[in-house]
């Protein structure tokens, strides 16, 4: 028995590099493999035997010739197909044949000799799934002399070879499988590596769910095209092992969208997301366990989940489409990508069944664009993300200009609040005590006039006793008033206390004139009381212009020095010391 064997990395590479190499280019033109087709025979059932010898007799069976033998019609329910083949002859000086694949197993023979054979067929013409690999075997030195047969099991839906089969030399198949590994291993790459970088991305941006879910995806579908790919049985010869892979990674592609899904949507989870993750991983259990546990083969299966799979996944679009309308761009791609994924397995299950002619690189296509999709959502979100996140700076810039003028505004108030009297609205004893210390000490840096007047309203303590503080407090404001009336833009009046007032008037050497207005002022003013009765009140006034050597207490000392005279004086009239 002639099994394959397994090939390492290291002469796959030796081989790649052989093929640029003199001596490839030593092969004749017409050495090149060459596609068998149009020259193909099957016959359905299996051949009788010959008793004695135990020869199959191929000469009585009823040949029927067909282009490839794939997807052959008339089969009625029979298991064994056998297949001939009169191969051409050519300049080959390592003939080898390769087949694609071949549904299930099978059992090569030339010249009545058994000369290659996967997996095995029973006496009772019954064999069991192993995978499907491809396969190259090698011809004997008269291959062309006879025709080559093939006996073939298969209670799988399909049954005979499929894809293609090519006659060459060894080096040339080998090198044409490889290459086609090759460019499929950079497929599965991309889609690894777009899953790695969404991964990190989710993870960086703390949408974890959508990141994990995202990359178990992208994992699962590198998974499934590696399992599929050429190279696989070249890193390890199992082929069952890496049908039952490419089986389950499939079958768990609807369960892992609508985790995605229900991730992107994490809002208002859809419910319909959640029957298809249930449906799905109900159906890849049942498939498991009947695999495990009865004759049922996981490779029956496939039929009903291709069928499964378009009702899931068209019910998960259907019921998200609202949803995903109402996240803008990021639905637009969700939806893309699910549809790139839908469309290009669809293609591959249309040609897997016969439906359609193969289309290259379909489904791997169809799998980077939806890995891209979901990558390219991370940037729209990241981008949005960074519209919304400028716009919410702006506003809080905004917001904290408005809350800024407006503290400032408040602790002005609360400042002219804290200096201001509240009964006349001129500055108080504090503001007094800080205005004129600094006018003071201005008028002596830059040697300026300045005078300071000192009022005390007459007798004001026997009108509040008469009339009341109501009363009183009226005429306070009213004197606050009449002092600001008389005062300049550089003036500052203020209630000094009780019934005492001071006016500050820096850039002036002489303040009678104003302290005499304000008293004039008063005497001519007339109150009215509650009762009625006209009431009229005077004010005493003290006056100390600076003089060299002042400081703000000797000021206010001088000027009430000369406040106290006004008062001995008779009162209702201003000094100044």
């Amino acid at each position: 028995m002639n099994f394959f064997r397994p090939i390492t990395v290291t002469t796959l590479w030796l081989c790649l590099l052989l093929s640029s190499s003199s001596w490839a280019h030593t092969e004749l033109q017409d050495s090149s493999p060459q596609v068998l087709r149009g020259n193909w025979f099957y016959h359905w059932g299996d051949l009788p035997k010959d008793q004695e010898s135990g020869q199959w007799q191929y000469h009585q069976a009823k040949w029927t010739k067909t282009e490839f033998p794939e997807n052959l019609k008339g089969r009625q329910g029979k298991n064994i197909l056998w297949v001939k083949i009169d191969l051409p002859s050519g300049n080959w000086r390592d003939p080898y044949l390769f087949i694609s694949a071949v549904d299930l197993t099978m059992e090569v023979f030339h010249k009545r000799q058994e000369i290659y054979h996967f997996g095995k067929i029973d006496a009772q013409g019954n064999s069991r799934f192993e995978g499907w690999p491809w396969h190259v075997f090698h011809l004997p030195n008269d291959y062309d002399q006879h025709p080559l047969y093939f006996r073939i099991f298969s209670d799988y839906p399909s049954i005979g070879l499929s894809g293609e089969a090519s006659i060459g030399n060894r080096f040339n198949l080998l090198d044409e499988i490889y290459g086609s590994g090759i460019a499929g291993l950079s497929f599965i790459l991309v889609v690894l590596l777009v899953g790695i970088i969404s991964t990190i991305m989710g993870t960086i941006k703390k949408d974890r769910a959508v990141a994990i879910s995202t990359g178990m995806l992208s994992f699962n579908l590198a998974i499934m095209m590696f399992s599929e790919n050429e190279l696989s049985q070249v890193v390890l010869f199992e082929p069952l092992f890496w049908r039952y892979v490419a089986a389950f990674s499939y079958f768990l592609i609807p369960a892992f969208l609508s985790i995605i899904v229900l991730a992107w949507l994490k809002e208002k989870p859809p419910l319909i997301a959640r029957i298809v993750l249930g449906v799905t991983l109900t159906f890849v259990l049942a498939v498991a366990a009947l695999s495990a546990f009865t004759e049922f083969n996981f490779v029956n299966a496939y039929p009903y989940f291709d069928v499964l799979f378009i009702i899931l996944v068209l019910a998960l679009l259907s019921g998200c489409k609202k949803l995903f309308y109402q996240q803008g761009l990021t639905g637009s791609l969700m939806t893309f990508g699910i549809l790139t994924l839908f469309v290009s397995l669809l293609l591959d299950m249309l040609s897997a069944h016969g439906f359609i002619s193969w289309i290259g690189h379909a489904g791997q296509w169809g799998l980077i664009l939806f890995t891209l999709a979901s990558l390219m959502i991370y940037f729209v979100r990241d981008w949005q993300q960074q519209i919304a996140l400028n716009s919410l700076t702006q506003q809080l810039e905004s917001k904290v200009l408005i809350r800024t003028a407006e503290l400032q505004a408040s602790q002005n108030k609360l400042e002219k609040l804290a200096q201001e009297d509240y009964l006349t609205t001129l500055l108080n004893r504090r503001a007094f005590t800080e205005r004129a210390v600094n006018e003071v000490a201005t008028a002596i840096r830059h040697q300026r006039p300045i005078s300071l007047l000192l009022f005390d309203l007459d007798h004001f303590k026997p009108l509040n006793d008469t009339y009341g503080h109501v009363f009183g407090d009226q005429v306070l404001a009213e004197f606050g008033r009449l002092v600001t009336r008389h005062l300049r833009t550089t003036d500052s009046g203020f209630r000094y206390g009780g019934e005492e007032f001071v006016v500050l008037m820096p850039f002036t050497p002489d303040g009678s004139v104003a302290a005499e207005r304000i008293r004039a002022g008063l005497e001519n003013k007339v109150f009215i009381s509650e009762s009625g009765e006209e009431v009229r009140l005077t004010v005493s006034g003290g006056i100390a212009n600076y003089r060299i050597g002042d400081s703000e207490e000797t000021l206010v000392k001088r000027a009430d020095k000369a406040l106290y005279q006004s008062k001995e004086n008779g009162r209702n009239q201003i000094t100044m010391l």
